[in-house]
């Protein structure tokens, strides 16, 4: 999960502010504390990924869908 510009920002400036360690600072703000390592080094978000599209076998996947019709992972919740 990608965290805005500016949060990431904001707990930066927390941590600073407030002289919190990365341990302190992770738990308040729920992130990990690699997370804001990383931040602290390069506080802008990646844009791109270095590893390339999963290939699927599309042949694997018609007999899948056709051998088991109703599996999914999608399930809805009627209340």
């Amino acid at each position: 999960m990608t965290y805005p510009l500016k949060f990431r920002q904001h707990v930066l400036a927390i941590k600073k502010q407030e002289k919190l360690t990365y341990a302190e600072t992770a738990s308040r703000f729920c992130v990990g504390i690699a997370s804001l390592m990383r931040w602290a080094k390069r506080i802008d978000p990646c844009l791109t990924r270095d590893k390339p599209a999963t290939k699927i076998n599309r042949a694997a996947l018609l007999l899948d869908v056709e051998t088991y019709p109703d599996a999914s992972q999608y399930k809805t919740s009627r209340v």
